[in-house]
């Protein structure tokens, strides 16, 4: 496919993209919305059929990013390492919480301090 032809596709794919949210925003039922818009019920099917092929295909084709995060200087690393160390901080074997987005995924322990919390917080936020 030439760089026009690709040109044209994504454009053509955007306004897919935003009919879709509009008929997903607007509380009408999708029959309702496509009368009112004047789009085919089986064409606003198969356009969003084709978006979420296209999804899938970019999610299968991205690399996995790595995300900068910064510690604060507040968490030292030997306090950290004690902390990890004591028996009494670890914690109960199936209680975790878990933060995901744009397909990364982090486990953290439920007592994890809040300063900790927001600087992983601030991290996935630049993702």
């Amino acid at each position: 496919m030439n760089k026009i032809e690709a040109v044209k596709k994504e454009v053509r794919h955007r306004e897919w993209a935003e009919q879709v949210r509009e008929c997903q925003s607007s509380g009408l039922a999708i029959k309702e919305w496509c009368k009112q818009n004047g789009v085919n019920v089986y064409t606003y099917y198969r356009r969003l059929r084709v978006l979420r092929e296209k999804m899938l295909e970019q999610k299968d084709t991205a690399s996995p990013q790595i995300v900068p995060i910064s510690v604060s200087s507040e968490i030292s690393g030997s306090a950290l390492t004690e902390q990890m160390c004591d028996p009494a901080s670890l914690p109960m074997p199936n209680r975790k919480v878990v933060m995901r987005k744009n397909g990364i995924e982090i486990e953290l322990p439920q007592d994890i301090s809040e300063k900790t919390l927001l600087v992983l917080l601030r991290g996935l936020k630049e993702c």
